[in-house]
């Protein structure tokens, strides 16, 4: 029986879930069979024939994704994931603004910034080239001093763009959020406010349906407000359970010590987001390479259906197109069974 062209890993280290058969060397009278990743075919390995065979570590073929089932709630009021879900995880580049330039900060610190960019709408117009489905917009400036200052940046990349726009960033009034939606934002996250004035996220959820997000960013599991300066004594976790039922888009999840640093997401802490409530998570913080989003999707059926990409993409460790290709609509990869406790 000839041995099958395409193959699926089952349980792998090296970050790529689906290989092609390039060749069948044999070593010591061992054979061996010599497999490239598809999405990145300069990596690859040589597997003997007797594991490959073995269906606990590989199958034969590319799998689809199937059809999962709703998350049903518990009695404490978790949500036990879904089997697998069908939609595609939305890669979404990250454009942070401060004094109108497009920066990166290490860890939220302000003292650490990494200039990318003078001409944000210009790098803003890049991505949708690219194949970007959603951009994601920081007024920096906005969320340390709650004063709105790249109001005009913001709007001429709204204008320029034809994919929807978000922007988190010192929006902590009701007023804020209306104009900013006014300036054709598509949504608008709110932070600080989530954590002081709940009631005021529920009323914006309940006028703007689909419109609003809720950004927790933690650190050592506790909400950071005010550009990530102030740490208050909420439970990430418990925020986002109080937000069931309130109507939010979706969850922006960022673990502050791993934004910017592209050592890979904390997929522990969104692992127990996303367990928290039944909106969707948005994870943000950490991407390093393509193996960090492959890693992503094993919290799909959890619920985690997008994540930012910030430094990664600037850095070109991230290529928009290859990372659109692994994660994203056409993408070969399965939901690998989550193995977070």
């Amino acid at each position: 029986m000839p041995l099958a062209r395409a193959w699926t890993a089952q349980r792998t280290t090296c970050g790529h879930r689906h290989f092609e058969r390039i060749g069948e060397p044999c070593r010591s009278g061992e054979r061996l069979v010599e497999l490239a990743a598809v999405l990145q075919r300069s990596t690859r390995i040589l597997v003997p024939l007797l594991e490959l065979k073995n269906p606990e570590l590989w199958l034969s073929g590319w799998r689809q994704l199937p059809e999962g089932e709703e998350p049903q709630t518990g009695e404490d009021g978790s949500h036990s994931p879904p089997l697998a879900r069908s939609t595609a995880m939305q890669i979404i580049p990250a454009i942070d603004l401060l004094d109108g330039a497009c920066v990166r900060l290490h860890q939220g610190d302000y003292d650490r910034v990494t200039r990318f960019s003078d001409d944000p709408v210009a790098q803003a117009i890049e991505w949708q080239r690219q194949g970007a489905e959603r951009l994601h917009l920081v007024d920096l400036d906005g969320a340390r001093s709650g004063e709105p200052v790249n109001d005009s940046v913001v709007q001429a990349i709204t204008a320029a763009l034809t994919i929807p726009v978000q922007l988190g960033g010192g929006v902590r009034s009701a007023q804020r959020a209306e104009e900013l939606l006014a300036t054709g934002l598509d949504r608008v996250i709110l932070g600080t406010v989530a954590v002081e004035q709940p009631e005021l996220v529920r009323d914006l959820a309940r006028r703007y349906p689909g419109r609003i997000v809720v950004g927790i960013d933690a650190r050592n599991g506790k909400v950071a407000t005010r550009g990530w300066i102030d740490e208050s004594t909420v439970e990430a976790t418990e925020l986002a359970r109080s937000l069931e039922g309130s109507g939010v888009a979706a969850i922006i999840s960022t673990d502050i010590a791993t934004d910017g640093t592209l050592a890979g997401p904390n997929l522990e802490a969104l692992a127990a987001m996303a367990r928290a409530s039944s909106i969707p998570v948005i994870a943000s913080g950490g991407v390093g390479d393509l193996a960090d989003l492959l890693a992503l999707l094993a919290l799909a059926p959890l619920g985690v259906e997008g994540v930012i990409v910030g430094r990664a993409l600037y850095d070109g460790r991230v290529d928009l197109a290859e990372a659109l290709a692994a994660i994203g609509p056409a993408r070969l990869q399965d939901a690998i069974p989550p193995s977070i406790a």
